[in-house]
């Protein structure tokens, strides 16, 4: 009988041990494989940072042109009337300012830039805005705008062709780099860009003054996007009315941003127009996309003041609808898509001698304290729009005076007073409300919508 050594032993055992370790460990792995393992998600870290302060360049619209003076050239552009501007920042100061060269218009073109450096790193606010008074011939009535930032995108819903208007885009380069921009001009083919305007080239601190027709042909309710590349650029529309021989009126509007609600406050519908016959009041709307839209008329209490209109829009085709039923009063229109849209709400004083006209624009939401230029001009209302469920209570001040509280219903509306040529700081304290300057007289018609603030950068979300 052979003996087993101890050495043998052990190293037997060692070979036992160890199969066992290594069944052991398969069946521990091929269990745990089995088992449910838990969800391990890791959220990334975001980091919210304040861009450091930029200067803040502001473009202004300038004179009022007219078009067809000169006898020799009925295409050519001139001066009809200059702007009064008021401008200014929240320390009481003035914003240095340039002309714009303005290229194709007679007479001194009046186009401004205001450019205001920031302090340090502390943002310096600054605001401006113009208005001009005409009672001539071919072009009479108030046209009021505040002075915007340049943007890479900009979209006109406003204009028209038919016999007795008169439409002039202006495109303003208020920048140190060459701008060329592209127009797109949409109706009831859809969009369109038209030979020649797919590369429109605009030199650096320039305004382009250019006749609507030229893009929009015979289109009666034309949207126009104009994109710009290489610097952003301001586009604004200057547009009049002639019915037979009687001026119906001028007005200046903005460009506006697509979104899936827009609101636009401060539609004053006066005594005289709200008993006249014929379309005074008209939503003019667009979207890139097949979608419903309703349109919601609501007066300062928050009511409801006629039924809301609902609409289908078919991807790029304007359509416009008429707001009949409306008392007189102040009221908010709000448009509500399921696809981004662009909307403005066209109003007239009259249809006789001596009405005027103007295109009421979205605007933005704000929450912080904004600096507002009044321009210059009679019987001016700073209207707040609160779609939010709860009251909020608004700040307001004119430069240099004490603070007054005011407060705006929930769903609702307010209208204060304010003086033209002033300057006003609006702080909802965190709250998001509308707002715009209204001016509503027999002969004078004006909206100049409130956007943020664009001295303040908006913070940068930042995933280290």
């Amino acid at each position: 009988m052979k003996r087993i050594t101890v050495a043998q032993r052990i190293a037997a055992a060692r070979v036992v041990v160890g199969a066992a370790v290594a069944v052991g460990s398969v069946i521990a792995v091929t269990a745990a494989a089995a088992l449910p393992w838990p969800d391990v998600a890791t959220e990334p870290r975001a980091l919210e940072v304040a861009p450091r302060p930029a200067e803040t360049v502001l473009a202004c619209d300038g004179p009022v042109l007219a078009l067809g003076r000169v006898p020799e050239d009925a295409a050519a552009l001139s001066v009809a009337a200059p702007a009064d501007v008021t401008a200014g920042d929240d320390a009481g100061g003035q914003p240095p300012s340039d002309a714009l060269g303005q290229p194709g218009v007679a007479g001194e073109a009046g186009a401004l830039r205001l450019v205001q450096a920031p302090t340090g790193r502390e943002p310096v606010s600054v605001a401006a805005a113009t208005s001009a008074t005409l009672g001539d011939e071919d072009l009479a009535g108030f046209t009021a705008s505040a002075c915007r930032p340049a943007q890479m995108e900009s979209w006109i819903v406003g204009g028209d062709t038919e016999t007795g208007t008169t439409g002039i885009l202006l495109i303003a380069n208020p920048g140190d780099v060459n701008a060329t921009v592209q127009v797109t001009s949409y109706g009831v083919m859809g969009p369109v860009t038209p030979p020649g305007a797919d590369a429109i080239p605009v030199p650096a601190r320039t305004q382009l003054a250019l006749p609507v027709a030229g893009f929009a042909g015979d289109e009666q309710s034309p949207v126009l996007r104009i994109t710009a590349t290489g610097a952003p650029v301001r586009a604004s529309l200057q547009s009049s009315l002639v019915r037979t021989l009687d001026p119906g009126g001028v007005d200046s509007q903005p460009s506006v941003r697509p979104a899936l609600v827009q609101v636009i406050p401060g539609l004053t519908v006066t005594g005289d127009v709200a008993e006249t016959e014929g379309a005074s009041t008209i939503v003019r709307l667009l979207s890139e996309g097949d979608t419903p839209a309703t349109i919601t008329v609501r007066d300062q209490d928050g009511e409801q003041a006629i039924e809301p209109q609902h609409v289908d829009l078919a991807a790029g085709a304007p359509v416009e609808v008429e707001l009949d039923g409306l008392d007189e009063g102040d009221y908010t229109v709000t448009v509500a898509a399921d696809a981004p849209a662009v909307a403005a709400v066209w109003q007239t004083t009259g249809f006789g001698a001596g009405a005027d006209f103007a295109w009421h624009t979205p605007s933005p939401a704000i929450t912080e304290s904004t600096l507002v230029a009044v321009p210059r001009g009679d019987d001016a209302a700073l209207h707040l729009a609160n779609p939010s469920d709860e009251d909020v209570t608004v700040s307001v001040a004119g430069v240099g005076d004490e603070p007054k509280e005011f407060d705006v219903p929930a769903g609702g509306a307010a209208k204060i007073g304010v003086r033209g040529d002033r300057l006003y700081t609006v702080d909802p304290a965190g709250a998001s409300l509308h707002a715009a300057v209204g001016f509503a007289g027999e002969s004078a018609l004006a909206s100049v919508g409130v956007w943020p603030d664009a001295a303040h950068p908006r913070p940068v979300t930042v995933y280290p």
